[in-house]
């Protein structure tokens, strides 16, 4: 699993030189680091390598450049950085992403997770 991470890592600077680091945040931790920690609730080996994920994280990005992203994230996994909202409200109309509160609370919890995890 470390050469799963340190793969997204690497693969996030690519995104990061040609999309921008939203785009790269939003691959990286609104979807990556987000399944990581699912994974690593119920996996203790995932759960050990969780220190040296956050700390690449952290090496990658500038903790203001995180802030910016968890504060304007609207939606975690490849869905919210892939779509844009047009694109994505448009597909929840038509029934292709659900409209679940209990999955819109889910995922509030998560970004505050990752926040304390990545900033604190």
């Amino acid at each position: 699993m470390r050469e799963i991470w340190k793969d997204q890592c690497e693969a996030a600077v690519r995104i990061e030189e040609d999309f921008g680091v939203e785009k790269a945040l939003g691959y990286l931790v609104g979807e990556k680091f987000a399944n990581f920690l699912k994974i690593s609730d119920r996996d203790p080996e995932w759960a050990e390598e969780l220190p040296a994920f956050i700390a690449r994280i952290r090496d990658l990005f500038e903790p203001a450049k995180i802030r910016m992203f968890l504060d304007t994230v609207e939606h975690l996994g490849a869905m919210g950085h892939v779509t844009t909202r047009e694109e994505y409200e448009k597909m929840r109309l038509f029934g292709m992403i659900s409209d679940d509160p209990v999955q819109a609370t889910e995922e509030i919890l998560m970004v505050e997770r990752i926040r304390k995890l990545l900033l604190e």
